[in-house]
């Protein structure tokens, strides 16, 4: 067995990095305490100083022994910009005050240049024969030196508080001098309000955050950069842990910048520092845009200049908290960027981060810079928090492992797979395991993804829950599994007990198709079936219950359960209680309705903004939405009358009763029809029309897809019973959008892109569809729309940060890669980006046009590629611009890009996919086959995922 050390390496490495930096905190630590009557002496080595025989109180004093005079040093000590001094003050005393003779730096870790510029200016000079009761109001009895401001005012008031104080505890004097007051001042306002302009930036609507977001780099860099110099620094986050807190009175800039941005750390998740309030990534883009030259980083060379960052850092700690002198580890350019004053190695850093930049967009912050990196870590550590303590409360069945992922094999267990294209077969599995956990019976839950088909010759139960994907292919998650059960090695399987819970749309040729499949080949290979197959429609919640039911009553008479407990119900929730899901979705309000493409195109695609506020609901880019809706209830009307049904007449649904009207309003599907329905009205109605349908199946499913419910009804009307009727229908379930945003720019909301479809029939009635009606026309503005989010983990970004994308979305199918670039963007990824996208006017339906352009010109988008099918004669589509940057799409799938594909699954997926096989065989020189191989390893790769409809 090979044994790899990198990841021992690693630990071993950030064991001996932690260990270090607490070393030599708590070494710098005790070591920074000061002996300041050793300081005393150090400094003036003519008298032999001891303390004061009536010190009681702050400050420490000292006097010449053995003979007092009337001259002592009282020791003041403060904070300035760069941290803790101590400074000796030379009194002389004289008839009822004392008077000031000399002020020397005893000990100081503040930043060499501005101490240096300080004494160059005589500062210290001016407190010379002032009277210990003088004022020393700052600005006012003591003038600062300008850019070094914060530590003129840190050497001030500890020489006021010193002097005062020792005036009255060891001259006995009364207070006679004027306090310092404080009130804020413009810079306080500015930046405070420069902090507002950066939360209209983040969060307002793009038409009023659009000329704040022109105006805050050049305000960041006039005031934060040159004007007030208070760029957070490596110094400064170390100054930060070792205490080094400047009075707010001393420093309030520092507190507003600081509290500002660890406060929207803490409560946004947002680092609203880097790329907002940091002057130097104004510089470093100000520089981007003279240069207009967009050298992209190399695959991992983001990764490793990570690895870099930590190192640097790890090495300037070391020396900050031995030394205690946060100056001496701060190497960025910063200082010497806006006052030209800094440690001698940024004279260096300075002009090779400038000159980076001219040719790598933020190529300090992406490279070098240990403050961004910081800041993320805070933001990710935050976010793993709320999540962690989300779900103590939240118990997110979901998504948790079991503890339980291996068992001794001396006891029997069950494993449950689940193939699952939209998660409704994952949530199934979750739910049986909660079963099996309520009885006591061992289970565990397994993606057929991560899931090889030889472990199967390992297992004694096994329960399969799959959906079917399209005209009877698996879900893409569970492809590899099915191609190796149904390879021609597969091992025998005689020990294995087995059933199938099958999952599909009876709207289709190949109804659960996969779950068949499954049963039969598990058969063909010897196993036992404990269980017949059960093929579940849309509406499967009663089918699945029960059959689970039955399931884990069989299973209990057969596994060595942990306790001997009674079959109890499959609650439908019961696995999923605690937080918002299908069968207990959050009441969202409807806060944004806006038509997206121009009112003369055909097509209506709206932008719908719903609430989350109060929901806790958390959602990742790639994730899907679910939403519940209701019919319309004018065309329910329609339709009762077509029936002869009394809208009042009252029936039962699920154990409650209600008016017929209200059940086919709120529980039964009536716009997609499918050909059960059409086969039970057919029979009902006797109308020959429908009944001719039924000899041949092919048609009667193209009928089903053409007409909705409605339709049938209006053109074929029949008197029926409400129990007739309602027994031809499936239940109402909910439509499934991607999600069009990100929760780490928009937090308390999720975004849809939605086609309204609206066609119109020969004898004039107009139909809309259900879901999409009823989002787009039906639901009023701040009305409520019921909904849950639906886990796509198929479909997520790269987990490294650096890693390029590919994009390729016509039509709605734009919509979570809109959420994509957004995340990449708020998390700082520094991969690149290609979008590809397509409609059919680029004037009548650029979906989110304003948005793309503003992502290439910020540089998030490497590439944009667009294709309007029928802005000319001969029509252009995604693939038509893949194959035309052919070259450049292998390149990038060489450097490890990830490849996504949402959209339309019966023609554009299945067309994108082939040119995608093209290239490789095109450009990588392959034969088909190879080609083949290529990309199924990209697949095994999860680096090709789709998100096709």
């Amino acid at each position: 067995m090979k044994t790899h050390l990198g990841p021992h390496l690693e630990k071993i490495w950030i064991l001996f990095a932690w260990s270090t930096l607490v070393l030599a905190f708590i070494i710098g630590h005790i070591a920074a305490q000061p002996d300041y009557l050793a300081l005393a002496k150090a400094q003036y080595p003519d008298h032999d100083w001891v303390r004061s025989d009536v010190y009681s109180a702050a400050p420490v004093v000292f006097v010449p022994s053995p003979d007092a005079t009337d001259e002592a040093v009282v020791i003041a000590t403060g904070k300035g910009f760069g941290g803790p001094f101590v400074l000796g003050v030379r009194a002389q005393k004289e008839e009822g005050t004392a008077r000031v003779k000399e002020v020397v730096v005893l000990s100081h870790k503040e930043t060499p240049p501005y101490l240096q510029k300080l004494i160059r200016q005589n500062f210290f000079r001016q407190f010379i024969n002032k009277r210990v009761t003088n004022d020393f109001i700052f600005d006012e009895d003591v003038d600062g030196i300008s850019g070094a401001t914060i530590s003129s005012k840190g050497f001030t008031k500890a020489i006021a508080e010193a002097l005062h104080r020792g005036a009255i505890n060891h001259l006995g004097l009364k207070k006679t001098w004027r306090e310092v007051e404080w009130s804020p001042g413009i810079n306080e306002a500015l930046m405070v309000g420069l902090f507002l302009m950066v939360f209209v930036v983040v969060y307002a609507p793009k038409n009023i955050a659009k000329p704040f977001k022109i105006a805050l780099p050049f305000a960041t860099l006039a005031f934060v950069g040159f004007y007030v110099n208070a760029s957070i620094s490596l110094g400064t986050l170390a100054g930060i842990v070792m205490g080094y807190v400047p009075e707010f009175r001393q420093h309030p800039i520092w507190w507003i910048i600081i509290g500002g941005v660890l406060t929207s750390i803490i409560l946004l998740g947002r680092n609203l520092y880097c790329g907002y309030l940091c002057p130097f990534s104004v510089v470093q883009d100000l520089l981007q845009k003279v240069s207009g030259i967009k050298l992209a980083l190399r695959p991992g060379m983001a990764q490793n200049a990570k690895k870099v960052i930590y190192g640097l850092s790890w090495l300037a700690l070391v020396l900050i908290f031995l030394s205690r002198h946060p100056a001496l580890g701060s190497y960025e350019p910063f200082s010497m960027m806006f006052s030209l004053q800094g440690l001698g190695i940024q004279w260096y850093i300075l002009p090779f981060s400038l000159l980076g930049s001219f040719f790598i967009p933020q190529f300090w912050c992406r490279l070098f810079c240990p403050v961004g990196l910081y800041l993320s870590e805070a933001v990710r550590l935050r976010q793993a928090t709320v999540r962690r303590v989300g779900n103590i409360f939240i118990k997110d069945v979901t998504r948790e492992i079991s503890a339980s992922e291996s068992y001794s094999k001396a006891t029997d267990t069950l494993t449950i797979l689940f193939g699952t294209q939209t998660g409704n077969s994952k949530r199934l599995a979750y739910q049986m395991k909660a079963a099996c956990d309520a009885n006591g019976l061992p289970a565990r839950v397994k993606s057929m993804a991560e899931y090889p088909a030889d472990d199967l010759a390992q297992e004694s139960y096994l329960i399969i829950i799959t959906s079917t994907y399209g005209e009877g292919d698996p879900p893409e998650g569970a492809e590899r599994f099915h191609r190796q059960l149904f390879a021609d090695d597969t091992h025998k399987l005689n020990n294995l007990k087995y059933a199938v819970l099958a999952l599909g749309d009876s709207s289709y040729r190949f109804f659960c198709q996969t779950g068949i499949e499954f049963d039969e080949r598990l058969a063909q290979l010897g196993a036992e079936r404990f269980q017949e197959r059960v093929d579940c429609d849309l509406d499967y919640d009663d089918q699945a219950d029960a059959w689970m039911m039955s399931a884990v009553k069989y299973l209990q008479g057969q596994l060595e359960a942990s306790c001997a407990n009674a079959v109890k119900p499959v609650d439908s929730t019961r696995a999923e209680q605690a937080y918002y899901n299908k069968g207990r979705p959050f009441s969202a309000k409807l806060i944004h309705n806006e038509r997206l493409t121009a009112d003369q195109c055909q097509k209506d695609t709206r932008h719908i903004v719903l609430s989350l506020e109060g929901s806790g609901i958390q959602y990742k880019p790639g994730d899907l939405l679910g939403v519940w809706f209701q019919n319309s209830a004018e065309e329910v009307e329609s339709l009762l009358q077509s029936l002869a049904i009394s809208p009042d007449v009252e029936t039962e649904v699920e154990g409650k009763m209600m008016t017929i009207r209200q059940a086919l309003v709120e529980h039964f599907e009536l716009t997609q029809c499918h050909p059960g329905f059409i086969e039970k009205y057919a029979a009902l109605s006797q109308q020959q029309d429908l009944l001719d349908l039924l000899d041949d199946n092919t048609s009667v499913r193209e009928y089903a897809r053409q007409h909705q419910i409605f339709e049938v009804v209006r053109k074929y009307p029949f008197a029926l019973s409400p129990e007739q009727f309602l027994q031809c229908l499936r239940k109402l379930t909910p439509r499934k959008y991607s999600i069009a945003s990100s929760q780490s720019k928009f937090r308390d909301e999720v975004h849809l892109t939605v086609v309204l479809v609206d066609y119109q029939k020969a004898d004039g009635h107009r139909y809309l569809g259900g879901a999409t009606g009823f989002l787009c026309q039906r639901v009023s503005m701040h009305g409520v729309v019921k909904v849950f989010v639906e886990d796509n983990e198929s479909f997520r970004l790269p987990e490294h940060s650096d890693a390029p994308i590919i994009m390729i979305g016509p039509g709605t199918g734009i919509a979570p890669f809109r959420a994509f670039l957004q995340e990449r963007t708020a998390k700082s990824h520094t991969g690149k980006n290609w979008l590809f996208f397509g409609n059919q006017n680029q004037s009548l339906d650029y979906l989110y046009k304003d948005d793309w352009e503003s992502y290439l010109e910020q540089g998030v988008l490497s590439s944009l590629d667009l294709a309007f099918s029928r802005d000319q004669q001969q029509k252009i589509y995604v693939q038509h611009r893949m194959q035309e940057h052919s070259t450049k799409f292998y390149a990038w799938l060489e450097q490890g890009a990830f490849v996504y594909i949402c959209g339309d699954a019966s023609h554009m997926a299945a067309d994108v996919e082939k040119t995608i096989l093209q290239i490789i065989e095109q450009q990588g020189n392959l034969s088909g086959d190879e080609a083949l191989v290529y990309l199924t390893n990209m697949k095994n790769e999860k680096r090709f995922l789709k998100d096709i409809y």
